[in-house]
């Protein structure tokens, strides 16, 4: 492991410097070489090496600012989930009040996501696509089920990333709130948000953060 200081520290399989700037920030792809590591307890533990990305039209950019409905963000990583007929990409996104969101770019359309503390158990087992089912406390109409895989990222992530690792992705709507499950191996997270147009996005020059 490579001991590193709140901010700043240097890649453990190419020495590269890297620089964290989200205090939530779990794993990190370095940007000169691709090697994937877990930042825990002031420290870097890597995982593995990142494919790298083929390039896919899009408006963002690891590193590049903007606002989002009158809120400035910084975008600070990048996941792409791949799956048998396509693939999506998850834009990290840290907005200057301190939030982080995840924005989802699929076949030009996007959706802006936030974690959601689970609260209820979650009746997962006999799920299917228009059925409704209980998530959390919420009776989500289920749209979409889908087996993926992470392959390739890039950037800042807000939670421990494996490359090539598998996740079960079911996506819903309760009442207009758009609902997102993903289980992995160890963990399930859940997140809501809205569907968000191109015309309510500015995206700028990669700056130097501020905040």
């Amino acid at each position: 492991m490579n001991t590193i200081d709140a901010k700043s520290f240097n890649c453990p399989s190419c020495g590269g410097h890297l620089q964290i700037e989200h205090a939530y920030t779990k794993t990190v792809v370095c940007q000169y070489c691709d090697t994937v590591s877990s930042v825990i307890d002031k420290t870097l533990n890597p995982s593995g090496k990142m494919a790298k990305l083929s390039e896919a039209p899009s408006i963002f950019s690891v590193g590049s600012a903007g606002a989002l409905r009158g809120k400035r963000f910084e975008i600070l990583g990048r996941l792409r989930y791949t799956y048998p007929s396509g693939f999506w990409d998850e834009w990290y996104l840290k907005f200057e009040d301190g939030k982080a969101g995840w924005l989802t770019e699929e076949e030009g359309e996007c959706t802006l996501f936030f974690k959601t503390q689970i609260t209820d158990a979650m009746e997962l087992d006999h799920i299917a696509i228009a059925k409704r089912i209980n998530i959390s406390g919420r009776s989500v109409f289920i749209t979409e089920i889908q087996n993926a895989v992470i392959s390739g990222g890039e950037g800042q992530l807000n939670y421990v990333v494996v490359p090539g690792a598998s996740v079960r992705h079911i996506e819903g709507i309760d009442n207009g709130t758009l609902v997102s499950v993903e289980i992995w191996d160890n963990e399930i997270e859940l997140h809501t948000g809205s569907e968000i147009g191109y015309e309510e996005i500015t995206v700028e020059k990669k700056v130097t953060s501020e905040y």
